[in-house]
Parts: C-alpha cells; structure tokens; sequence
C-alpha cells in the first residue's frame, strides 16, 4: 500500500510542477494571468509541488517496485520535462507562453534534482528554486512592462525596443544570463551542482538530457532578446515610453538579490546545506568562500571578478580597434539589392525557428493536449448523461429515494 499512496501523492505533485504529460493547463494558466499575477504563479505556486516531494521523500523515502525505484522514474520525468519544456517554448509566438513553458522546464530541473536523493541533488533543487524564482520573477516583471507599453504579448509585433525601453532590456539580459546557466550569475551556481549530483549518482544519461535542455534554452532566451528589442523599431511603437516605475523598483531589487546571490551564494547555499545534513549528510565543504564537492569546487566570488576582467577588457578592446560609429537612417541598408521600405521588412520575427521546427517539431505535437481534450469531452458527455438523472429538481430526487427504498426492501426479502 505504502508503494501505491506514494505514487498517487506524486502523481499530484507532478501536476503542480507542470511536469509533462501533465502540463496542459500552464499555458492558460500563465498567459490569462494578469502580467502582475504571473511572477508568483512561476516563481511561488510552480514550487508548490516541490514542497510536496520534499515533505513525501522525508517521510516515505525510496518505494520501489520489482527493481525499479520510483525515485527514478520520478527523475526521468523531470528529466523529460525539462527537454520537452524547453522545446516547446522554443516554437512560441505569445511572450508570456514562452516564459511559462520556460518555467516548465525548468521546474523539470527541480524535479531531477530532487530524485537523486542525495545531499547535492536536494541541495541543487532548493537553490536553483530561488534562482528560479528570481530570475522567472524578474523575466515576467520585464515582460509585462513591456506588453504594458505596446498593448501585445506577441513577441513578432514588436522589435527595436532596446533604446525605447533600455532599463527593461538590461532586466531581460540579466535574467536570460542567470537562466541559462552560464557564469557567473546564479543559475550557474545551481546547474554546477545538479550536474555534480547527476554524475556522482551514475545518472549520466539524465546528465546529457539536462545539458542539452540547458543548451536548446539559448533559443528562446535569444528569440526573447532578438524579436523585442533588435531590429528596427515599428512605426506604431515609435513613441513607445519606458515602462513605469512600479514596474521597474521591483525588477531591480530582483536585480540585487541575483547580484548579491551570485556574488555570494554562501549566504543561503550554506543554510540549505545545513537543513539537508540530518537527511542525507553533508557532502558539501567551505573553504572561506570556496564551495568543495566529491567532484570539484567553485567560488563564485572569484568566477564574478574573473568573467567581469574579461568583458571590460574586451569593451575595451574593441573600442579601440573598432572604427567612428557612423550613424545611419533606418531604411539605409540593402538586402540582396532590395533596400526596404517598412521595419516588418528588416526584422525577421514571425515563425522564427521554422527550420528548427521542421526538423524537431514532431517532438512538441499537442498529443497531450489532444488526449486531454478527449478526456474533457469524454467527461461532458457523462454528465449529460447522468444530467438526465440528477435534474436539480427536488421531487425527481424524492422519488429515486423512494424508489430506490422499495427495490432495497425487495432485495432484502429476497435475501430473507
């Protein structure tokens, strides 16, 4: 029974981390959101799952059936959640449809990292949950600044936007840097370590699904950057403001809480550690700012200075060797001998990654949603059915407790 409960208990929580196969309602769910509603539901309701499997993995600890550990099977799906998240986001029009099947996948990151069962494995999924929060929070805080002043949530309608709107466009490039895993921002941090805990586990197969899902996410993280805010500016959007302040405020004190984070991780790396020691037992070790596993170490603090040295001085660099900016008027450019007459005709938005989707694409077919829709109808046609038997009228129900009161007196003289 212990076997059983637990998987229905995941089968619940798999719904509310959107994992796949049953993620039919995020796209509503973040899309039809009011654009201040939608942070929370990423960075706070999508983590409600993960509180569950924390709570359930304590308290049940590793179920197996015959030789499979449901642990396992639990990681393949957040495995497969990730790739497949990340792919379908890839292929969106709608920003904040985007962005949700991005929290999807990244949630799948979380899910992984918890079945691994280990010290590093939980110690990656608590962390990268407060990336996650961070970076999604500050990503949709952007986008919605953005959807305010433009009236549109399709990333294909707008473009040029970067010296319209320059302080939305650094929150975007901070939060795609911290998202995508590479140094020397936060999500670098917690991908090192779900790495570590896929490797030290023998999960090396998970592994190379979690990479190539950290790999594919540059798609959409440049699609978010290339559509909205490159290219030539749209002649309706020509007089396009900067998003307001209640916008902005909490994008930077975001902006801060990544900085400082990124700087220093051991503020709260340290006491997610401690809290998973009574379970698992520490496998990590300090050395002053210096974070060792069985694998390797890292120091975030000498990453940040060390990425930051290498950009000034390519800045610099190509200052010097780059020629007078000459200034150009929108139009003054030619492609294949055509010199174009509208931005729509210089910026490539729409179908972005149509060659991309003609080889993939049959990877991210709505076959769930289409099972799922059966299941709606399936259902709706049962309570017709059953409509015609329960009508909400309270002298039909008068008689079927009288009716069904004469057949059970018949059957108990029968039985007598």
């Amino acid at each position: 029974y212990s076997v059983a409960v637990f998987a229905l208990i995941s089968i619940g929580f798999l719904i509310k981390s959107a994992a796949i196969g049953l993620h039919v309602w995020v796209p509503g769910a973040y899309s039809h959101s009011d654009d201040d509603v939608t942070p929370f539901i990423s960075g706070l309701l999508s983590k409600a799952g993960i509180f569950g499997f924390t709570i359930l993995m304590i308290v049940a600890g590793v179920q197996s059936v015959g030789f499979v550990e449901l642990p396992t099977l639990i990681g393949w799906i957040g495995a497969l959640t990730a790739v497949l998240g990340t792919l379908i986001a890839v292929f969106q029009e709608d920003a904040k449809k985007l962005l949700a099947y991005s929290s999807m996948g990244q949630v799948g990151y979380i899910v992984l990292s918890m079945a691994v069962m280990s010290h590093l494995g939980w110690a990656s999924a608590f962390w990268h949950s407060v990336n996650h929060f961070l970076f999604k929070a500050l990503l949709f805080l952007a986008i919605a600044g953005v959807i305010y002043r433009t009236g549109t949530d399709k990333m294909y309608k707008m473009g040029g936007l970067i010296k319209k709107m320059p302080l939305s466009f650094i929150s975007v490039m901070i939060g795609i840097i911290a998202a995508s895993g590479v140094p020397p921002l936060t999500g670098f941090g917690s991908k090192w370590l779900l790495y570590e805990a896929l490797i030290e586990k023998g999960w090396y197969l998970q592994t190379g699904f979690a990479f190539f899902a950290s790999t594919v996410a540059f798609l959409y993280l440049y699609r978010i950057v290339h559509t909205i805010f490159l290219g030539q500016p749209k002649e309706q959007f020509k007089n396009v403001k900067e998003a307001p302040l209640w916008f902005i405020i909490p994008q930077y004190i975001l902006i801060i809480g990544i900085m400082v984070l990124s700087f220093k991780p051991e503020l709260l790396l340290q006491p997610i550690s401690q809290i998973i020691n009574p379970f698992f037992g520490s496998s990590l070790t300090w050395e002053g700012t210096t974070v060792y596993s069985s694998l390797g170490y890292w120091n975030a603090a000498i990453t940040m200075v060390i990425v930051g040295a290498i950009f000034v001085f390519l800045l610099i660099y190509l200052l010097i060797i780059s020629p007078k900016v000459q200034k150009v008027k929108q139009f003054n450019i030619v492609f294949a001998a055509e010199r174009p007459e509208t931005p729509e005709l210089t910026h490539y938005a729409y179908n972005f990654f149509l060659p991309y989707k003609r080889a993939i694409g049959f990877l991210v077919k709505p076959v769930v949603k289409k099972f799922w829709n059966g299941v709606s109808e399936w259902s709706h046609s049962i309570s017709e059915t059953l409509r015609q038997v329960y009508t909400g009228n309270a002298q039909t129900y008068i008689l079927h407790i009288l009716m069904s009161g004469i057949i059970l007196y018949l059957i108990s003289l029968g039985v007598n």
